[in-house]
């Protein structure tokens, strides 16, 4: 899923400890959104976009068929 909306940055926990520190970074993969809101563990695609939704106050988009 893409959209012009949504933003994305990846960093090397371990080529910038200090941002590790910062966000409690013990586990990868960590997503951290709007620098609040964070998932740890790699997810399903469709729990990502329903926490994306949930860190922006929107409501999560219906799964479709077959998703889960």
């Amino acid at each position: 899923m893409e959209s012009p909306l949504v933003t994305a940055d990846i960093v090397e926990a371990t080529e910038f400890p200090e941002l590790a520190r910062r966000f409690n970074v013990y586990a990868v993969p960590k997503t951290v959104i709007n620098e609040t809101y964070e998932v740890t563990g790699a997810v399903p695609e469709p729990h990502l976009v329903a926490a994306l939704a949930q860190a922006v106050g929107a409501e999560p988009p219906m799964p479709e068929e077959g998703e889960e």
